[in-house]
């Protein structure tokens, strides 16, 4: 069973798995698939560097290590400045605890972010108390020094929880108003037809 988030709104605690929206869920999606000449499938694979060993499809991955080449998890990383300050404070896991539905945003606000993600959530009575109403409030799924602002909106399509980080997106207008002058425009003069017989 999917981990729920629980959400607090007005002293009632409501749980939802939430079920991120796919861009390939919505519009489909294409494969092209290589065959030989028996018709099976070909897989994929990579040379190493000094083409020595064929490495298969998902046998490649990026990751972090610490001076001893020990592997370090994303968890355990922290961003520090120049001086040594630490940047961002390792925040738990929304997963963690139950979500305070306290601050109420506009729609201006939340149309002003760019969206990371996406999730579904299916809570009736969720739905019904959220109303007309956009909720924002700090969102983390992992937890870690990744965090976004959440929006929790109540759709004619069902409730939504939306993760992003807000924009600025400044007004571009003219400076000034300004007239334009109908020109008028310019007269051709008219050729006469050439008669070759005057030649």
């Amino acid at each position: 069973m999917a981990k729920e988030l629980i959400f607090k709104l007005n002293g009632t605690d409501y749980g939802s798995a939430p079920v991120k929206l796919e861009r390939k869920k919505i519009y489909g999606w294409t494969d092209v698939v290589a065959t030989d000449r028996s018709g099976s499938v070909c897989g994929s694979a990579y040379l190493s560097p000094d083409d020595a060993l064929i490495i298969p499809k998902g046998g490649l991955d990026q990751g972090t290590v610490d001076e001893d080449g020990r592997w370090l998890e994303k968890g355990d990383l922290t961003a520090y400045s120049e001086d040594g300050q630490e940047v961002l404070p390792n925040l738990p896991s929304s997963f963690d605890a139950p979500i305070e539905l306290k601050l109420k945003a506009t729609a201006e606000e939340f149309l002003d972010n760019d969206w990371e993600a996406v999730y579904q959530l299916v809570n009736a009575d969720l739905a019904t108390a959220v109303g007309d109403d956009i909720y924002k409030f700090e969102f983390s799924y992992r937890g870690g020094t990744n965090h976004n602002d959440g929006y929790l909106i109540n759709t004619p399509g069902g409730l939504f929880l939306f993760a992003g980080d807000r924009q600025e997106f400044p007004l571009v207008s003219l400076a000034e108003e300004t007239t334009i002058d109908d020109t008028e425009e310019p007269v051709e003069e008219e050729i006469d037809e050439l008669d070759f017989s005057m030649f």
